[in-house]
This record gives C-alpha cells, structure tokens and sequence, in this order.
C-alpha cells in the first residue's frame, strides 16, 4: 500500500513511459522487459526508505500509547484507520514550573491535531485526568504543544500519588498519554518534489540491481556505443535532495562543536 501514489498501476506506466525510458538511452538499455510486479516493489521500496530518512509519515497516521488495550486497537484496523504506537511521555518535575506551560515535543511530526492528552499512573487501567482542549496551545510543524489553562473548570480525580507527585516535584516516567494524529494531509500538493525524488529512488534502486559498470560500451545497429554510469553521484544527488527535504519539513538542524 502507497501513501504517495494511490495509483500504483498508473504511476507505474508513467514511470517506465518517462523516468525509465530517459535511463534506458544510457543506463537501462533493456528496461522495457522489467515486470510491472517488480516496479512495484521498487517504489514502494523507495516510498519506505524515504519515509525512514525523512522521519516522517507520508499520510495521516493516529499515534496512540503502546500499552492501549486492544479494544482500542481493534477499533483503529476496523475503521482501517492508520495507527503507529509509542512510548508515553514523562512528567518531569520542571512541567510547569517558569515559563515552560505544560511544554511537550511529540516524537512524530508534523502534528495534524491533538485528540487527547491523558496524566495517568503508569498503567492504563489508572486514568486519572484528561486535560481540556482548551488547554491546548500546538505549534504543528515542530510538533510543539503547550498547556495553558482556561477559564473552564473540571473536576480530576487526584489519587494521593499524584498529588504528591505534581506538587512534590517529583519526575514520574510515562505518565503523559498523547493521542494525536501526525503525517502529510496532502504530500503530493504540498510537496510535488517529495514524489519526484521517490521517484528517481526507485529508479537507482533498479540500477543497483543492474550491477551497471562504471564504464564500458554498447553496440547497436552495430555502432558502438560508450556509456559511463557513476552510481555514486546518483545516490549522492538523492542525498542532498533528502537533506533540502527533510530541512523544509523539520526545519534547519543546527550542531554544536566544541570540546567536552
């Protein structure tokens, strides 16, 4: 199943019409008889490793606390909705003391919405309050999600151990369930490169699977032909079209040097 091309058959025509047809006049001289089964698995091949170096789903995806009980579970594949699992959040001691506001950074981004954020015991049989969407202040391309508190009241079953643990500064490990929902809404309006380069991934794919020399000849109509096919720059092109990605999506990534 594709996220970005949800006409496989289609995008795949068009691949060997253009993307394949261009490589074949000096890398893929016999790519006509590649199966249709095997592009395929090329772009879904590439589709995945994408999706792994940008750090990033390309389709909405609930991401949901993986100690949820099943029934949960069940009724996400029932809706055939998109789900991933991952690990709650802690409450540190520091959540909402200076100017912080209750300061989360989800682990998947961009955010789409925010279904809930749940302060429980570290078992899910042990709720204790859900906080207001009122509450609740995103900043969704960074994944950034603040709590600051409204007017609206509400009424939360606090066990001793919490109020000990909220008011005794104390850090408490996956106490934080979020549930929201993060991805791409639309990758091939927002980011037509992204396709592009999926694209042009699965194409190097099938050349590596070609083992094609760095050089040597061809002979058709018997006229030789030299051909030189650096595989290196191909991949190399890929990088720095991943790295232009993934600093649009995520914004710039800065590093520190120095001494320790």
């Amino acid at each position: 199943m594709s996220s970005l091309f949800p006409d496989l058959t289609a995008t795949t025509a068009l691949l060997r019409q253009d993307q394949l047809m261009l490589a074949s006049k000096y890398a893929l001289p016999n790519s006509s008889s590649l199966s249709d089964d095997y592009l395929n698995s090329k772009l879904i091949a590439a589709e995945a490793d994408a999706s792994r170096q940008l750090r990033i789903y390309f389709e909405p995806t609930v991401m949901i606390p993986d100690d949820v009980l099943q029934d949960e579970i069940d009724a996400l594949e029932a809706a055939n909705t998109k789900y991933a699992q991952e690990a709650a959040y802690d409450y540190d001691s520091h959540f909402f003391t200076g100017e912080r506001w209750g300061y989360i950074v989800t682990k998947e981004k961009p955010i789409i919405s925010v279904q809930s954020i749940k302060f429980a015991y570290p078992a899910p049989t042990n709720q204790v309050f859900e906080i207001p969407q009122s509450w609740i202040r995103l900043d969704k391309k960074f994944g950034h999600i603040r709590l600051v508190p409204a007017a609206q009241s509400f009424s939360a079953p606090l066990s001793a151990f919490i109020m000990q643990a909220l008011g005794g500064g104390r850090t408490v490990p996956f106490m934080i369930h979020v549930r929201y929902t993060a991805g791409l809404s639309n990758p091939n309006q927002d980011y037509p490169d992204l396709v592009d380069l999926v694209k042009k991934m699965a194409i190097l794919r099938i050349m590596q699977d070609a083992f094609l020399p760095q050089s040597g000849s061809i002979s058709s109509d018997g006229l030789s032909q030299s051909m030189s096919v650096d595989l290196q720059k191909w991949h190399d092109g890929i990088e720095d079209k991943l790295d232009a990605l993934r600093d649009a999506i995520h914004g710039p990534r800065i590093a520190f040097l120095g001494h320790v």
